[in-house]
């Protein structure tokens, strides 16, 4: 079981490198975090995007892409398509997002003219380690899904039980999230959607995860709370994954953490082919730098939750 960003590292050097197309690639903080990851044997990448003005901000910025290729495209359209029809075209093990735009990645991911579609739901999963806390902890999602129904949050869940698995945890606990942990029928209907995912992974509906909620997030990552409040939980107060209740709760929590606390992220979209490294264009080169790791340890592939159906 992996427990940090630095065991991923260690795993990741200890692998052959794969390559990134990096789309839209004239942005300094991802230019640097290529870099790094190329210098210290994580990755090799192909640059996507305007050939100039990627030279001259790894100039400007004194970032070495020197053992990088760089593929001419003229605009952001043309710069996604072409780096996924390098993974369509199995020269680029997984894809990252650049300079573009979330929609203009997503939507041609999407499109059913390029071989990285798989009919799964896409989501993103923001892997976090947070000082107070024991050990990794997987969110999902703030990033994609606006406003997730049941069979979404079912989807949601497939994507983040397959990420935690790679990173060693065999049956991860995963908290569905509320404002609180108990059933409000009558006016929130994440309460009701939580009870009834928890009671299919009960029945074995969903397997390879321990599932419970509604909890609020306190009961899920605080045994004291648990105790305070009088929560029997099988994952209260040891949650490996949040599931939250819609995209407003997960981007608040992960731009509170963000913005207030010394919390280590990395972020990635699940779903496709092949993971995407999709980090905002605000983030750190740090966040996108172990962004690329995550990445490369997720493109082994394995299996996620097995559902008998719902």
């Amino acid at each position: 079981m992996i427990t940090s960003f630095d065991e991923i590292l260690q795993v990741v050097k200890t692998r052959p490198k794969k390559t990134i197309a990096v789309a839209m690639a004239d942005e300094v903080e991802v230019l640097a975090a290529v870099s790094q990851a190329n210098k210290e044997g994580l990755a090799d990448a192909v640059l996507v995007g305007d050939k100039t003005s990627i030279i001259r901000l790894s100039e400007q910025h004194e970032i070495d892409i020197s053992k990088f290729d760089i593929v001419q495209a003229d605009n952001e359209n043309q710069s996604v398509v072409r780096s996924i029809q390098l993974v369509d075209e199995r020269l680029a093990d997984t894809l990252m997002k650049g300079r573009c735009s979330s929609a203009s990645m997503l939507k041609a991911v999407l499109d059913k003219q390029h071989d990285v579609r798989t009919g799964k739901l896409l989501s993103h999963c923001a892997v976090m380690q947070i000082p107070t806390y024991h050990k990794l902890l997987i969110m999902s999602d703030g990033g994609i899904n606006i406003a997730p129904d049941l069979d979404v949050k079912v989807g949601i869940i497939d994507n983040a039980v397959n990420c935690a698995r790679m990173l060693g945890i065999e049956k991860p606990k995963v908290a569905l999230i509320s404002a609180l942990e108990k059933v409000n029928y009558k006016a929130m209907q994440c309460t009701i959607d939580a009870a009834v995912i928890s009671k299919m992974s009960q029945r074995g509906q969903i397997a390879n995860a321990i599932i419970d909620g509604p909890l609020a997030v306190d009961n899920a990552v605080s045994k004291k709370a648990c105790e305070i409040k009088g929560i029997d939980s099988p994952v209260g107060g040891d949650a490996d994954i949040l599931i939250m209740p819609m995209i407003e709760a997960g981007n608040v929590f992960y731009k509170a953490l963000s913005c207030f606390t010394e919390t280590k992220f990395a972020g990635i979209v699940l779903g496709a082919r092949v993971p995407i490294v999709f980090t905002s264009r605000s983030d750190s080169e740090e966040t996108k730098y172990l962004s690329i790791a995550l990445g490369i340890i997720l493109s082994e592939r394995t299996e996620g939750p097995e559902r008998s159906g719902h």
